[in-house]
């Protein structure tokens, strides 16, 4: 009874998996390597959506509108406070204007050229042969593990329903990676409009940091998949294969929030430098004061 019982859980666990892989992973494989609006049929550039297009220039006419504002203030700013700081600021002002409209009127265009850029890396890093001579293809490693049978029953279930729950979450990764790259894109001008002001300047580094991990968190994993395909071939089918696509699947996942704490560190790392020279300018002159 129990042998039945399990045979039949096996038998059901597997068709559940061979239908989660064959819906789930073509998606998956399909926006790992490129890109690209996928919705209209055919690999299009994710900035000619009609959607995302009519949503920019609404955030660009607001942008515009909001230019005047932050001049108001500024002007307003420089006439009631005394110092040196607010006409500083002035001066400051224009150039990062020059920049802030550029960067908002041609945002789509400069945000389509670092998906170029991604998508051109992502085929460099997938075609280019890393050995001397002929070698396998590049696949992905945990083919092997769905594929093959390897260990015992039970092993190669749990191995392969581990691997379909995380290609699970590789393709939802994906979906909020294009949804999220769309919302970027749409409100690039109000990025652009917090260059201006000191008080904005760091929600402007902030949308850049988030965009570019967004964009080339891509590049990343496809460039760990490609070494991982090549060593995964050097394991012969056995065990560790199944469970070495296993390991690069789950680093793949990882990659996100990798590149996300590390970009933090180093805007941590940035802040402590400028607030350190800040400290010792302000020393230097109160040093020279002293003296004097």
């Amino acid at each position: 009874m129990l042998e039945i019982f399990s045979s039949l859980l096996s038998g059901f666990l597997d068709h559940v998996i061979n239908d989660v892989r064959g819906s789930v992973a073509g998606y998956a494989e399909t926006y790992l390597l490129s890109t690209h609006d996928l919705s209209r049929g055919g690999a299009q550039a994710l900035t000619s959506d009609p959607a995302l297009q009519a949503m920019y220039h609404l955030t660009l006419g607001i942008s515009d509108a909001l230019l005047v504002l932050v001049y108001v203030w500024a002007f307003l700013r420089s006439m009631w406070e005394r110092g040196f700081r607010p006409h500083y600021t002035l001066k400051v002002m224009l150039p990062r204007t020059m920049a802030a409209i550029a960067l908002a009127h041609f945002g789509l265009l400069f945000g389509q050229m670092a998906i170029d850029l991604n998508n051109v890396l992502v085929h460099a890093a997938w075609t280019t042969p890393l050995q001397t001579g002929p070698g396998p293809a590049a696949a992905f490693p945990w083919h092997f593990a769905l594929d093959n049978p390897f260990g015992f029953p039970l092993f190669q279930l749990a191995v392969r329903l581990a691997i379909v729950v995380m290609i699970s979450i590789l393709a939802l990764t994906y979906v909020i990676r294009f949804a999220l790259l769309s919302v970027l894109l749409a409100i690039a001008p109000l990025a652009a409009l917090c260059l201006i002001l000191p008080e904005t300047k760091n929600y402007a580094r902030s949308w850049t940091r988030l965009f570019l991990i967004t964009v080339f968190m891509q590049f990343v994993q496809v460039l760990i998949l490609r070494f991982a395909s090549l060593f995964s071939s050097d394991l012969s089918g056995s065990v560790m294969q199944a469970l070495y696509g296993l390991a690069v699947l789950y680093l793949v996942l990882k990659v996100p929030g990798l590149m996300n704490a590390s970009a933090h560190l180093e805007s941590k790392a940035q802040h402590l430098a400028e607030s350190t020279a800040k400290r010792a300018i302000k020393t230097a002159v109160g040093t020279h004061r002293a003296g004097s």
